[in-house]
């Protein structure tokens, strides 16, 4: 097995552990809304989305290492051995920051952290898009004939910058079930947490979509 077979491997298991727990964590985040539950079921199965969504953020950060070295191994980035340390690096920050952030989510640091995140997650997107036009333009750092990549390298940033969207709009969903637990269900109170859930279903589908669009276009290099 050669060494792009093995990060080709790694790089499925990340689509696949993306995708499919993340699945996961909106079919229990969506049964949380339904008011005919008790409030105990309610609770513990927004805290249980909240957890396994631990397992597709990380799989979203993976994607940057494992994307830069399978592009290596294709000798379509040149990308030196300081380089590829640095991207590994800045990958375990980026993703220590988001991992505590929502392990965290009810307490301030959490708040902190997860703004924190938004702002990596921004720059991550917004730099990997113009990377992908720069190298478009043949001014590098990727192959500007390797087309495939280039879309794959820019779509993958714009899904840093739809999770920061999905982040937000998800984020009253906290607040309005702390809510429900003091003060009890209201006619309001749950068309507020409805409608947060049917906004942010949104922006989730349009994400699954784009993820599943690069594994299409890194698999078939088409484009």
């Amino acid at each position: 097995m050669t060494g792009y077979d093995g990060w080709n491997y790694l790089h499925l298991l990340m689509f696949v552990f993306w995708i499919g727990t993340d699945l996961a964590v909106f079919l229990s985040a969506k049964k949380s809304t339904d008011p005919s539950l008790p409030l105990d079921a309610r609770l513990m199965l927004l805290h249980w989305a909240l957890r396994i969504e631990l397992l597709p953020r990380t799989m979203w950060k993976a994607a940057l290492p494992l994307g830069v070295m399978l592009s290596v191994e294709l000798d379509l980035l040149e990308l030196g051995t300081t380089g590829v340390a640095l991207v590994w690096l800045f990958t375990l920050a980026w993703w220590a920051v988001s991992m505590t952030g929502a392990y965290k989510y009810d307490q301030p640091i959490g708040h902190t952290l997860t703004k924190l995140n938004n702002v990596l997650s921004g720059i991550v997107g917004a730099g990997l898009i113009a990377l992908a036009v720069s190298s478009y333009l043949g001014n590098g750092p990727f192959d500007a004939e390797a087309t495939w990549l280039l879309w794959k390298v820019g779509l993958y940033g714009l899904i840093n910058l739809m999770v920061i969207v999905m982040i937000v709009v998800f984020d009253p969903l906290g607040p309005a079930f702390a809510q429900l637990a003091t003060e009890g269900s209201t006619p309001a109170l749950e068309s507020t947490i409805t409608a947060v859930m049917n906004r942010s279903a949104v922006v989730i589908w349009t994400t699954y979509a784009t993820i599943a669009l690069v594994a299409f276009i890194g698999t078939t290099k088409i484009w």
